[in-house]
């Protein structure tokens, strides 16, 4: 894991996140982020669910073709905007690569 996962203060890198589809294999992968890592770093900081509607947003542009080489990786940010975070849940509720 720890050649996939890049992390610091104020954010966390995940190359290939598109690889992991499901919402629950989700929640493991960045429990166990959370479990190794400092308290203080971004993804310690932010809510699961907010984490998961971001990563799930993510992968939902990358199985349609959009932006590819951006989307197949996700950068979960300390510090998201509001209008981001709605952006990401409304997205992530068309994501239904959920299996």
């Amino acid at each position: 894991m720890a050649d996939r996962v890049q992390l610091s203060y104020n954010n966390t890198h995940i190359n290939d996140s598109y690889q992991i589809v499901s919402k629950r294999d989700m929640r493991l992968f960045l429990a166990t982020i959370r479990e190794q890592c400092n308290p203080d770093m971004a993804v310690a900081v932010r809510s699961m669910d907010s984490l998961v509607c971001e990563w799930r947003s993510h992968n939902l542009f990358y199985y349609l073709h959009v932006f590819r080489s951006r989307t197949k990786d996700v950068d979960l940010e300390r510090h998201q905007s509001w209008w981001r975070e709605a952006f990401c849940r409304v997205v992530s509720f068309f994501y239904f690569w959920d299996w």
